[in-house]
């Protein structure tokens, strides 16, 4: 990177505080230390030795430790990691609001800066003066402010309130104008720390495209977010910071997908060791039934995860069967909690039957959006082999299929649906009136989908997958 592309260099960065349990222990700090370093220096002087150390009343917290990396003209840098761990502190010592404990910060160029909501803005002051404000604060002249001032206003869209004291407005209107202000003042570098997340959904569309605009305009933009997809499709490169260190630096998807993984396995407990089953013979010995169990090993690793997320809803049916677990699996075999419109996924049934049946099995996913409305159903293929199931059995029902959906947050409603033999289908459709409905459950599993830079349109409403349903065992996998 050439010193001219240079733009941000942060080399060694870290920020301690002094944490004092009562009050009292602070002016004891301030007070006693200097009084042992005259005292030793005295007792030295008269040939003393034995130097003891100076008592401290407090302990240490590192907020930030030897945090480095680089950034270039036009590049945004997405920063994740999870509450408390340094993020915050990041960029407060980069906007210069804080000072290092140790290493050092060098900016080129006029930052603009979106850190707590209504930072920079005197509650007392309108709109009007604040934006006024804002702009000498980084140098700019009355004229130059003045020649933005119907821009900043427009792009805020908070009214007449413009004219009213910042402090009678709303968490939305406040971050309206201090977007508009800030990307109006030429900054070089823009900061933003998760003040987005209280704009309604139209606003942050407009911020994005800005912020593109200020890109595509050699704008160096550091983006604070908790949103693995936002970070995916927006920001060039990642920082995870974890308990304040870095943890990793590198490609955006590369950084989110290490994020996603270490969250993933802090919630799933190892999975049980195999145990030897009985007749009739379980998966074992062969290529495939070494992958069959352990695709149904990892969706019963995740078994917490399902049955959290299932206490979430209602659960209904005869309990002829039941699922114990499933997942959502990607292209190396782990649960995914966040997926790519564009990959394919496995969805994996652990199922265990409560009673002696044999017939035929149907397995359902129905994909709901965030606001309740069903987006699509997964269903198996013409499945209709005849199952023999013993009470105790476990069974894995293997569907693959893709997601293709529009950005967002998601949840499974699984269903396990039982026929006699020859009733499940009917005329080349699903006989569903002589269905028995063995478990149905409100919320069996919890994705997200990631946005893409140029997004698929919706799936259809129904999407089929070959169903492939195998015996396990009488035990987890």
């Amino acid at each position: 990177m050439s010193s001219e592309d240079l733009v941000i260099d942060v080399r060694g960065l870290s920020k301690r505080y002094e944490i004092y349990a009562i009050p009292r222990d602070r002016l004891k700090q301030f007070v006693l230390p200097p009084l042992h370093g005259i005292a030793a220096r005295a007792f030295s002087a008269l040939g003393g030795s034995g130097e003891r150390p100076a008592p401290r009343y407090f302990r240490e917290f590192w907020a930030l430790r030897e945090v480095s990396f680089q950034m270039r003209r036009g590049e945004t840098l997405g920063v994740i990691g999870r509450n408390g761990s340094g993020k915050s502190t990041l960029l407060h010592l980069i906007c210069g609001t804080l000072t290092p404990t140790s290493g050092e910060v060098r900016v080129k160029g006029r930052i603009s800066a979106l850190l707590e909501l209504g930072s920079g803005f005197n509650p007392e002051y309108s709109g009007r003066d604040n934006i006024f404000l804002s702009g000498q604060v980084v140098g700019m002249s009355r004229a130059e402010i003045e020649s933005r001032y119907e821009a900043i206003v427009d792009f805020a869209d908070i009214g007449d309130f413009i004219d009213q004291p910042v402090k009678t407005y709303s968490s939305g209107m406040v971050v309206r104008l201090a977007f508009a202000t800030q990307t109006a003042l030429d900054p070089d570098v823009l900061i933003v720390d998760e003040a987005l997340a209280v704009g309604d959904m139209s606003f942050q569309i407009k911020c994005f495209s800005r912020m593109n605009q200020l890109r595509e305009r050699g704008v160096t933009i550091l983006f604070v977010t908790h949103s693995l997809g936002g970070m995916i499709s927006f920001c060039d490169r990642g920082l995870y910071l974890r308990q304040g260190a870095q943890a990793a630096l590198g490609p955006a998807a590369d950084v989110a997908r290490q994020y996603e993984q270490e969250i993933l396995a802090e919630k799933m407990t190892p999975p049980p060791q195999p145990a030897a089953v009985a007749s009739p013979a379980p998966l074992a010995g062969n290529g495939v039934a070494d992958e069959a169990r352990a695709l149904s090993g990892a969706a019963m690793q995740f078994r917490p995860r399902f049955l959290e997320y299932a206490a979430a809803g209602s659960r209904e049916g005869s309990k002829a069967a039941i699922i114990e677990s499933f997942a959502l699996l990607g292209e190396d075999g782990a649960p995914h909690e966040a997926v790519s419109p564009e990959e394919a996924v496995t969805g994996c049934f652990v199922i265990r039957f409560n009673t002696d049946f044999a017939g035929e099995v149907h397995l359902s996913i129905q994909v709901i959006d965030r606001y309740g409305s069903p987006v699509m159903v997964i269903r198996d293929s013409r499945f209709e082999e005849p199952v023999t199931a013993a009470a105790g059995s476990l069974w894995q029902g293997v569907m693959r299929f893709a997601l293709p959906l529009q950005a967002g947050v998601y949840y499974c409603r699984l269903g396990v649906l039982l026929f006699q033999p020859g009733e499940k289908y009917r005329g080349g459709q699903f006989n569903f009136d002589k269905a028995q409905i063995a478990d149905l459950i409100e919320h069996g599993a919890h994705f997200t989908v990631h946005p893409m830079p140029r997004h698929p349109i919706p799936a259809p409403v129904l999407q089929e997958s070959a169903l492939v349903f195998r015996y396990l065992g009488e035990e987890a996998p």
